[in-house]
């Protein structure tokens, strides 16, 4: 039973994103205003400074940073109305270039690239074969980190706002599933007898990484 609702309520939070998600396209696209425009821009602020509250470390820095993001976010929004874009594509911008300095730290040298100590954790030992497949894996993942943040920035900067939106929110999950996709049938082509780790394993394996790779630091 308590599987069941685990499972249901993690159904729930990604049906709740992907709303979200296009409920902010919605509204930045249409101009809209109003009460549902003022929680979607100030719902992300909250849940990130609820986090810092409950468990981050460095509560001061986190906070100092929230409160500066929040100044912009209400400036933009008193005087261009542009407050819930800048939330998202702060959001956007912050979330890519996070992971592009999570997975592009560990190629350099001396380091385990990132989806190697992820394998490893699921599979123990690898082969040669797989230690290079998996390294080449982790440069993929910077170049598609990469090329979502100047996509982003080159959008912003030419195209029309709903089509910026548009690709930072509604595409941002397909364009996701796409590259993990791909990554998971390259390797089926490429390495056809190496066992497969599932998407729970995969996600439980970057959370642990995190996990300990965060308190090491923290030390």
């Amino acid at each position: 039973m308590r599987r069941v609702v685990s499972r249901a309520w993690k159904v729930l939070i990604v049906l709740a994103c992907i709303a979200y998600q296009y409920l902010v396209y919605s509204s930045v696209s249409n101009t809209q205003s109003g009460p549902l425009h003022l929680v979607l821009m100030w719902l992300p602020l909250a849940l990130v400074a609820g986090w810092v509250v409950a468990r981050s470390a460095n509560k001061l820095v986190w906070l100092t940073a929230l409160l500066a993001i929040g100044l912009i976010v209400y400036l933009l929004e008193h005087q261009e109305r542009l407050g819930l874009a800048a939330t998202s594509g702060i959001s956007h911008s912050a979330a890519y270039l996070f992971m592009l300095w999570y997975f592009g730290r560990t190629l350099a040298r001396g380091r385990v690239p990132a989806i190697t100590r992820f394998a490893r954790r699921v599979h123990g030992a690898l082969p040669a074969a797989m230690e290079l497949f998996t390294r080449r894996l982790t440069i993929a993942w910077c170049i598609f980190f990469t090329a979502q943040l100047i996509a982003s920035a080159l959008l912003l900067a030419f195209a029309p706002l709903g089509a910026w939106s548009l690709f930072i929110n509604v595409l941002n999950l397909p364009l996701l599933v796409v590259m993990f996709v791909g990554q998971l049938a390259y390797r089926s082509i490429r390495h056809p007898g190496f066992p497969r780790a599932s998407v729970v394993q995969a996600f439980q394996a970057f959370t642990k990484d995190a996990s300990l790779s965060n308190g090491a630091e923290m030390r």
